[in-house]
């Protein structure tokens, strides 16, 4: 085959290309930029010229970035015909942004080079994500169902052993006490079942229309009695809340995990504080919900990993609580933020849009 002129590829890349064009040598080293590259990237030619490819996308595989950074470059000196990579491009600014990346290599007369192309997301990949994120749930979700369903028949069967074994033990005797440390401790790993379940289930949204004081109250109350904490909490919410569209059983929810870990943050007797109001960001309006602790607050490196499943910083639990908060968010069409109180201490914002007159 008769190569292809290096400098045809590079002119045609620059006069028709609507996407981000970058060629490279086979060890990753830019070149050459289109127009479309430099405006998404925010460098010029000179700033690109022989930078590393691998320097403009964000690997954030967390224990295995190093890992992914390799095998990504692995792949720019032998593409896998066909193989797409969803990246997180790093702008100049270190803004980022969300693209699709596919690699191929050209023989020119110039020697062998790379082509790579940059797509931005447009909302059909993000949809087409999210989908392929829906099906690693369900099967997850299966497969927490069959080890959970397994393990509580063991641990009823163990529980059962414990009572025969409790009604041969004194009262208050030091087996009796290792018996209930038993008991709890199977409990955990029942509680560790459920909450990896509930994380992975896919969430239906059964809106009702609720009055945010009384269902505030309603699930704190309902929180101190299961958890058996005194209920040191405020709950302050803004004179002109409207009734609101929610899904009352997954708002516990998420409610029950931000006060799980506020009360775990908090020194002992400490009041922990809920408000809600409206909210305006630009063109969206709708209901902030706030839960503040008095603990140490949130350093850096915690507030960019806290909600990725299975983070935590505590000795018990999954580290499932906040990724469950977000889904349940992000359900309906919110986000959930955290930040740090001047007067000390962390607070999690919880905003969902909602529909309300003025």
């Amino acid at each position: 085959m008769v190569p292809l002129s290096r400098n045809r590829i590079a002119n045609f890349l620059i006069e028709t290309s609507p996407v981000a064009i970058f060629l490279t040598t086979p060890r990753g080293m830019i070149s050459q930029a289109n127009p479309v590259a430099r405006e998404w990237f925010g460098y010029d030619d000179v700033e690109l010229t022989g930078m590393a490819i691998e320097r403009l996308f964000r690997f954030e595989s967390r224990g295995d970035a190093e890992a992914h950074s390799s095998c990504f470059m692995s792949h720019v000196r032998d593409p896998e015909p066909g193989k797409k990579w969803w990246l997180s491009a790093r702008r100049r600014d270190k803004t980022f942004f969300l693209t699709k990346v596919c690699l191929h290599a050209l023989e020119t007369d110039a020697g062998e080079i790379r082509l790579i192309n940059v797509v931005s997301v447009t909302d059909h990949d993000w949809c087409y994500r999210r989908h392929l994120e829906c099906e690693r749930l369900a099967a997850v979700s299966q497969m927490v169902s069959g080890l959970s369903h397994e393990s509580r028949n063991a641990m009823q069967r163990a529980e059962s052993c414990l009572d025969l074994l409790e009604m041969d033990l004194e009262t208050n005797s030091e087996s009796r006490q290792l018996t209930h440390r038993i008991r709890n401790a199977l409990r955990g790993i029942h509680r560790n079942y459920e909450e990896v379940r509930e994380y992975a289930a896919p969430i239906l949204l059964k809106r009702s229309v609720v009055e945010m004081p009384q269902l505030l109250r309603v699930i704190v109350d309902q929180w101190a009695w299961e958890c058996g904490a005194d209920s040191n909490v405020s709950i302050s919410c803004a004179a002109d809340l409207p009734a609101v569209s929610f899904d009352v059983d997954r708002l516990r929810v998420l409610l029950r995990h931000l006060l799980d870990n506020a009360l775990h943050a908090s020194p002992p007797g400490k009041e922990i504080e809920i408000r809600c109001q409206r909210f305006q960001r630009e063109q969206t309006r709708g209901i902030e919900i706030s839960v503040r602790d008095y603990g140490s607050g949130i350093n850096d490196e915690t507030k960019q990993c806290m909600f990725e499943p299975f983070f935590t910083n505590k000795q018990q639990g999954t580290g499932l609580g906040l990724a469950v908060c977000q889904r349940i968010a992000e359900a309906h069409n919110g986000t959930i933020e955290a930040s740090n109180h001047p007067a000390g201490g962390a607070v999690m914002h919880v905003y969902f849009p909602q529909e309300f007159g003025s």
